[in-house]
């Protein structure tokens, strides 16, 4: 049997602890991230032949990612993260807004210190959900739309050339009904008499533009 090399004990001894850790806490707790930061960053895993990516994988059990995720938290946030996680699931970026709230094994909230405990699961969620609502940023009212400001008037020369155009466009169309319509009937009468009343209307005009 070959002899072991100096730190094979060692990191025996902490796989087992972390085994030990995750039973107990029955998921990640500070103890546990404490043991996986020691195995990488000392580079304890070396000791099995392998890459720290291989160990997570054959060791740990996890990926490397995720055991690399929780030593960021360990040492971003220390125990109180695992110890609020392991009664409310809550992300790294919710903890942050509710961190101040959390003193040792405590969350503090209305005046209220709740220890945490499994039995105050339910007070702790409570907490946890109020302290982050009061930390989400406010939404500013939106603003009432203002009505729009009328467009100004086109300019006279171009309301002139407009009613020019209709001008000639009704002009158009009543040659075009008079051509369908049959002479005697009283259509070519009514359009008759439009003539008159219009030729009347534009001498008016042509007086009062003088």
């Amino acid at each position: 049997m070959p002899a072991r090399q100096p730190g094979e004990f060692e990191l025996d001894h902490l796989l087992g602890e972390r085994s030990v850790f995750s039973r107990v806490a029955d998921g990640c707790s500070a103890a546990d991230a404490e043991c996986l930061r020691r195995m990488r960053d000392e580079r304890m895993y070396r000791l099995k032949q392998v890459s720290w990516s291989d160990f997570c994988k054959q060791y740990l059990d996890i990926s490397k990612a995720e055991a690399d995720r929780i030593i960021r938290r360990f040492e971003e946030f220390g125990q109180s993260y695992f110890d609020v996680s392991r009664l409310v699931r809550i992300s790294p970026e919710s903890y942050r807004a509710i961190a101040p709230a959390v003193k040792g094994k405590s969350i503090e909230y209305n005046g209220e210190t709740i220890p945490l405990v499994p039995e105050n699961a339910q007070r702790v969620l409570a907490a946890v959900q109020a302290l982050r609502q009061a930390a989400a940023p406010k939404r500013q009212p939106k603003r009432a739309i203002e009505p729009a400001a009328p467009a100004p008037p086109p300019p006279l020369y171009e309301r002139i050339r407009l009613l020019t155009l209709r001008a000639y466009q009704v002009t158009a169309e009543l040659r075009q009904v008079c051509d369908e319509a049959n002479r005697g009937t009283c259509d070519r009468q009514s359009i008759q008499r439009l003539a008159r009343d219009l030729r009347q209307r534009l001498y008016d005009l042509e007086a009062l533009a003088a």
